[in-house]
């Protein structure tokens, strides 16, 4: 959204009457200069989604200009400021417009790309000076949040690290040799002449420590460890049934939880072990085709395996990321997994499920997971990973095999995480005869059912449809925190009126495409309606009452 593109006036019109600013748009009033707080707003929106800055109007006067306002010397501030006082500096677009006859200076600010976060105050140093929007304010971040954001520069290689203290009694030896029987077998020209030695060494599951002696990689004891946790406690999974939609529910019984525990081994054996308590709490159905019986899970197998292996796989394995484990919650109408360390590098939401887009945080352990098997013993077969950018394609196609909603997808500095929601109404889901999720939970505005998140009080939106048919509701369309969809939504339940599609174009930084695209998506699923003329400057848009 450049200056030219930003509607000041009908921004500052929609403030008034929200009585605040937004969380792409801070307004300051500037009458004693620039002020000092402007150098965390720049750093804020250039680590987040960008914005605007509006200098020279009073938010506590109700937004009117400020009498004496010195434009063209805060301009000049502002600028410099960007250039000399922010590293990287921040390119943003300054100008000096007219509001009310007054002047006024509104700067345009970009978000910098995931190479060059994190954007931070220089006299602060990168750990102390950096901050990120959140809401209407901005928050400083943790050191663990911007050594996180670092990744985005420089591939990180924790996995590639001697464990301190392990041996190559540690490796399981059946997983081992079905490992380097496979590499062997895929690339026989590669390792020809190699000993097995040489082949673990060269592959990354095993390095020398300072004095010379072989022991094994962070990666390699993940993958292909008897028991990683002895040296990484908490490199591991939880898994959690919960009663009901949120975690505040309790069963008939008074119970919390319907099935915990914790699950160990090397990455192979939690993911087999994952699915085998799956198995134990989803219901299955099953349908005659001819003289068989095929059973169903109310999840796809591949969806909660893939979902899974790429949590395993992707997730923070620093000295910090360590210390939590991926976590996997099973409630009434959803599974989510949560993974410490957010998407790396020129990864985004966005681009997820992109035929051959792959930007793993651990690359060492992704290519030992691709030759990995499975252990013997349990329904998993082949290697743990494809290693080809297409996990969650997968997912993603799974679920539009059974008629369930598109994967939820979260991405948080210091954490990543995907829901995956029950079937909701469709023909294939009526064929099998899935549930569907009930009232719990409570509703929201408009049909939209706000059930509670699992992570740092994320709300992820839910539309739902009640049938009379059925006595319930029905999960028909999932809505992710993030996406314009959910923006708008946010947007017009803190509006006091209908707004234009322009007023959401500034408040939101996107284009008209963008707005009218997302408005139109809304309509179809009965979220918001259109006042007003079918066409033109006219029309307005509101939740559905």
């Amino acid at each position: 959204m450049g200056v030219y593109d930003f509607d000041l006036e009908s921004y500052i019109g929609l403030a008034r009457r929200l009585g605040t600013d937004t969380k792409r748009v801070e307004v300051k009033a500037a009458a004693q200069g620039l002020p000092k707080s402007m150098a965390e707003t720049l750093s804020a929106f250039s680590n987040t989604s960008g914005g605007v800055v509006v200098l020279g109007l009073a938010e506590r006067a109700g937004f009117q200009a400020v009498p004496g306002f010195k434009a063209r010397a805060v301009a000049d501030a502002l600028a410099q400021m960007c250039g000399e006082k922010m590293e990287p500096p921040v390119r943003a677009s300054v100008e000096i417009v007219e509001f009310e006859g007054s002047p006024v200076v509104v700067a345009t600010v970009p978000e910098l790309p995931p190479e060059l976060k994190p954007c931070f105050v220089k006299s602060r140093a990168m750990h102390d000076g950096s901050y990120a929007r959140v809401g209407d304010g901005d928050r400083r971040l943790s050191p663990y949040e911007v050594d996180r954001l670092l990744e985005g520069r420089r591939p990180p290689r924790y996995d590639r690290e001697v464990v301190e203290g392990a041996a190559m009694g540690d490796f399981d030896e059946e997983l081992l040799e079905g490992f380097m029987r496979r590499q062997r077998a895929d690339s026989p020209r590669a390792f020809k002449g190699m000993s097995d030695e040489e082949l673990l060494e060269a592959l990354c599951v095993t390095a020398r420590d300072g004095e010379g002696i072989v022991r094994p990689t962070l990666a390699g004891l993940m993958a292909l460890g008897r028991f990683p946790q002895r040296y990484f406690p908490r490199a591991c999974l939880s898994f959690t049934v919960i009663p009901g939609t949120s975690k505040a529910d309790v069963s008939a019984e008074g119970l919390r939880f319907l099935d915990s525990r914790e699950i160990v081994g090397p990455i192979p054996v939690m993911i087999s072990e994952l699915m085998v308590a799956l198995r134990r709490n989803v219901r299955v159905s099953s349908k005659v085709e001819g003289a068989f019986r095929i059973d169903r899970l109310e999840y796809p197998e591949t969806a909660v395996r893939e979902a899974v292996a790429n949590a395993l796989m992707h997730r923070d394995y620093s000295l910090d990321g360590c210390a939590s484990q991926v976590q996997v919650t099973m409630y009434g109408d959803r599974i989510e997994i949560l993974s410490p360390g957010g998407l790396c590098r020129a990864m985004t939401v966005d681009r997820l499920g992109e035929l051959g887009v792959s930007f793993p945080r651990n690359q060492a352990l992704a290519n030992i997971l691709r030759a990995t098997p499975y252990a013997e013993g349990f329904a998993e077969v082949g290697s743990v990973v494809e290693n080809k950018g297409t996990g969650y394609f997968q997912i993603r196609a799974s679920l539009r095999e059974v008629n369930m909603p598109e994967p939820v997808a979260i991405d948080h500095i210091t954490a990543f995480e995907v829901a995956l929601y029950k079937a909701g109404a469709g023909a294939e889901a009526g064929r099998f005869g899935f549930g569907f999720g009930g009232r719990a939970g409570g509703g929201g505005r408009g049909g939209v059912r706000l059930p509670e998140g699992a992570a740092g009080g994320k709300i992820v939106r839910s539309v739902t449809e009640w049938s009379d048919e059925t006595g319930r509701f029905h999960t028909i369309h999932v809505l992710a925190p993030g996406t314009v969809e959910c923006d708008i939504v946010d947007f017009l339940e803190e509006a006091p009126a209908p707004v234009s599609s322009r007023i959401l174009m500034d408040a939101l930084g996107k284009s008209k495409a963008t707005i009218s695209r997302a408005l139109n998506r809304l309509m179809d699923k009965s979220l918001v309606e259109r006042l007003g003329p079918s066409r033109g400057p006219g029309a307005v848009y509101r939740l559905v009452q």
